[in-house]
């Protein structure tokens, strides 16, 4: 009789545990973050980040002189397997009066790359970024990827 009370309660208790919701995870785009999740959020949660800046209470991002690069990563999800996979990230910086800087890399399951901020005085750098994911196969801006299905910048002011 025990045998059966015991297999009714581990039947109960696998039946409410099923039931109870489980959230999925996720990471919505931030002033330095982007959600590269493909076709929902937290499914395959790629991710490109800025590093190296200030965050204002408004979302703004700076940097002050004399500092002249900052970080950005393009990372893989880390779901076993995913992030083995190789990652490229393409960066194009432009300012007013300044000559457009081009750089990139790739890596397995993350590449991080110094982003040049160059020029004299106070500047609005525009930051313009795309990321390729899973040997290729997954892009990011995309129409794949919920957050950021055109393209999100970072734009950093260097402040005094």
């Amino acid at each position: 009789m025990w045998k059966i009370r015991v297999l009714v309660a581990l039947g109960a208790l696998t039946l409410g545990s099923a039931s109870v919701p489980v959230a999925a995870a996720s990471a919505a785009n931030s002033p330095t973050f982007r959600d590269c999740s493909a076709f929902v959020e937290g499914f395959d949660p790629d991710f490109v980040q800025l590093s190296g800046v200030k965050v204002s209470s408004t979302g703004s991002l700076s940097v002050t002189p004399p500092q002249n690069q900052v970080q950005l990563k393009a990372s893989e999800s880390s779901d076993p397997g995913d992030n083995l996979a190789q990652v490229t990230l393409n960066v194009t910086v432009t300012a007013p009066s300044v000559p457009t800087r081009t750089v990139s890399g790739a890596g397995t399951g993350f590449v991080v790359l110094s982003v040049p901020l160059v020029g004299s005085g106070a500047r609005t750098y525009t930051i313009s970024w795309s990321a390729t994911f899973d040997d290729g196969n997954h892009s990011c801006p995309s129409a794949f990827t919920p957050d950021n299905t055109t393209p999100n910048p970072f734009v950093v002011t260097v402040s005094r």
